[in-house]
C-alpha cells in the first residue's frame, strides 16, 4: 500500500494537469483515460511520467464523473483507477473500452479499483446495479432550482447534454417546470444570434413534410414565469432588491460579530491573567504586551464595521417596511413581495456559489454594465435573479429566440420533428440563416418528452 500512495501522488499531481488527455465516455456516467495513453500524453508534452503499481499496464484511469449519474450514485469517483471489470482483470489498453461499451442500464457493472481513503490507498469495489428504462431517462436529465414572475419556487427540468444557457448558437430544446414533485409545464426553447435582424416575430420549423410555425405567448405581467419588464433599477424591483440587499447585510453583520467573538475569546484566553506594569521595560514583556494592543485594536476596528453594519440592516428594514405599506408606495410600483415570496428569494440566494452572490449583487445594484464577460452573464442567467437585465443585454448582442410553452394542440407537431429525417429552423425574418437541428437534439428532446409524458400520467 504504501509504494500505491507514492506512486498515486504522482500519477495526479499538478503537473498532469497541464495536458490533454486522451478520454472515453460511457453511457453510465464517467469518462476514462488508458494509462498507456496517459503516458503517451505526458511524453509528447515532455512531462515526467511517474512509475505506476503492478499490474495497472492496462488499467484506466477516472477523469470524470457526471453528477446524478449511476456512476456517481454507485460512489466512483475522479481519479480512481480501475484494474478489475465485472471480475476480470484488464489484459490490455483496449481491454477496458470493449468491456464498458457493451455495458447498458440493464447490466450490472463491477469495478474494482484503487483510491486513496484518509492517510492510505485501498482496493475497492464499486457495483453499479442495473437500473430500468424509466430510470435511465430520468437520470440524463438536469433538475435546476428557480424562482418563477412571482418570486416563487419551482424547478426547471431539461437534458443534462442541452445548454444551460438560453443564448447558445442554434438552440433548440425542450424543457418542463416542476412544482410539488408534479410537472407543470412542457416548453420549447429556440434561439439564434442574428445581429442587424429584427427582434419580433416567430421562428419557422420546415420538415420533409410541412412546415411549422413557433413564437412566445404573450402573457399578463407578474404572471407565474414572467419577470418585470425594465431594467433592475427601476421601482418595480425595488422590493426585491431590498429583499437581497438584507441577506447580505445579515451575512455581512453576523460575519463581523463572530469576528469580534472570536478575536474577543483570543484576547481573554491569552491576557486573563495579564496585569499591567508600566515600570517593565523587558523585551518578552514588551512584545505581550503589544500583542494586546494589537488584539484590543482589532477589537475597535472590528466594532466600527459592527456598528455601521447594524446602522445599514437598519436602513434596509425600514425600507421593507416602507415598500410594504401601500400608502408609502409608488403608484407605478404595485408589486409586493409575499412571506412566502421572501422566504423562496433568501432560500434560493443562500444556495448560489460566492461567485455567483458577488454576481448578483453587482447587477442588483449597478445593472449589467459593459464589464460583464460572457463566462459572467452565464452565471448570472444561472441564478434566476436578473431575467430581463439579461434579456436587454442578449437583445442589444443580436439575440433571437423564443422560449415558450407548448400547447397540447402543438405536441403533433413536436413529435413529427422528432421523427423527422431533416428539420430546418431560421427566423422569420432571416430566411438564408438556418441551422439543421441535429440528430443529438432529436434524442435529447425525445427523452425529456418521454420523461415529462410518463411523470404527468402518474
Amino acid at each position: 500500500m504504501r509504494v500505491l500512495f507514492t506512486v498515486a501522488v504522482l500519477l495526479f499531481g499538478s503537473n498532469s494537469a497541464q495536458a490533454d488527455f486522451p478520454t472515453r465516455k460511457y453511457e453510465m456516467g464517467f469518462e476514462t483515460v488508458t494509462v498507456f495513453e496517459y503516458k503517451k500524453t505526458l511524453r509528447e508534452a515532455n512531462i515526467e511520467i511517474p512509475d505506476f503499481p503492478p499490474r495497472t499496464e492496462s488499467a484506466v484511469i477516472v477523469k470524470l464523473v457526471e453528477s446524478n449519474s449511476r456512476a456517481s450514485l454507485a460512489g466512483l469517483k475522479e481519479n480512481d483507477l480501475i484494474r478489475v471489470i465485472n471480475g476480470s482483470y484488464l489484459r490490455s489498453p483496449r481491454s477496458a473500452d470493449q468491456k464498458l461499451s457493451m455495458i447498458t442500464h440493464q447490466d450490472q457493472l463491477i469495478l474494482g479499483i484503487i483510491r486513496r481513503v484518509e492517510d492510505k490507498w485501498d482496493q475497492i469495489s464499486i457495483t453499479l446495479p442495473p437500473i430500468s428504462e424509466e430510470a435511465a431517462r430520468k437520470l440524463m436529465l438536469r433538475k435546476v432550482p428557480s424562482l418563477d414572475g412571482a418570486f416563487l419556487p419551482y424547478y426547471r427540468i431539461s437534458h443534462k447534454h442541452a445548454p444551460a444557457t438560453r443564448y447558445a448558437p442554434n438552440n433548440f430544446q425542450l424543457y418542463y417546470t416542476e412544482r410539488a414533485g408534479r410537472p407543470e409545464k412542457l416548453y420549447l426553447r429556440i434561439a439564434q444570434l442574428l445581429p442587424g435582424h429584427s427582434r419580433s416575430g416567430p421562428f419557422v420549423m420546415t420538415t420533409t413534410g410541412g412546415r411549422f410555425v413557433f413564437e412566445s405567448e404573450v402573457v399578463p405581467p407578474h404572471q407565474r414565469g414572467l419577470f418585470f419588464a425594465g431594467s433592475l433599477r427601476s421601482p418595480e424591483w425595488e422590493p426585491v432588491k431590498t429583499e437581497i440587499l438584507l441577506i447580505l447585510a445579515e451575512d455581512w453583520l453576523n460575519e463581523k460579530r463572530q469576528e469580534f467573538q472570536q478575536v474577543e475569546a483570543t484576547h481573554k484566553r491569552e491576557f486573563k491573567e495579564f496585569q499591567f506594569d508600566q515600570s517593565r521595560r523587558d523585551k518578552a514583556y514588551q512584545e505581550l504586551n503589544q500583542r494586546r494592543l494589537a488584539l484590543i485594536t482589532d477589537m475597535e476596528r472590528i466594532n466600527k464595521k459592527i456598528q455601521s453594519a447594524e446602522r445599514n440592516h437598519q436602513l434596509l428594514v425600514q425600507r421593507k417596511e416602507r415598500l410594504a405599506n401601500p400608502r408609502t408606495v409608488l403608484s407605478r410600483n404595485q408589486f409586493k413581495l409575499t412571506d412566502e415570496a421572501r422566504e423562496a428569494i433568501k432560500s434560493h440566494y443562500t444556495a448560489l456559489t460566492t461567485e455567483q452572490k458577488t454576481l448578483v449583487t453587482r447587477a442588483f445594484r449597478s445593472g449589467i454594465s459593459l464589464g460583464f464577460k460572457e463566462a459572467g452573464l452565464i452565471q448570472l442567467e444561472e441564478t434566476g435573479l436578473a431575467e430581463q437585465e439579461i434579456i436587454r443585454k442578449r437583445e442589444k448582442q443580436g439575440w433571437l429566440w423564443v422560449d415558450a410553452p407548448l400547447t397540447p394542440d402543438q405536441l403533433p407537431m413536436l413529435r413529427a420533428m422528432i421523427a423527422d429525417p431533416t428539420v430546418t429552423v431560421h427566423h422569420e425574418s432571416t430566411t438564408e440563416q438556418k441551422f439543421e437541428v441535429t440528430p443529438e437534439q432529436k434524442e435529447e428532446l425525445q427523452i425529456v418528452l418521454d420523461v415529462y409524458e410518463a411523470e404527468r400520467n402518474k
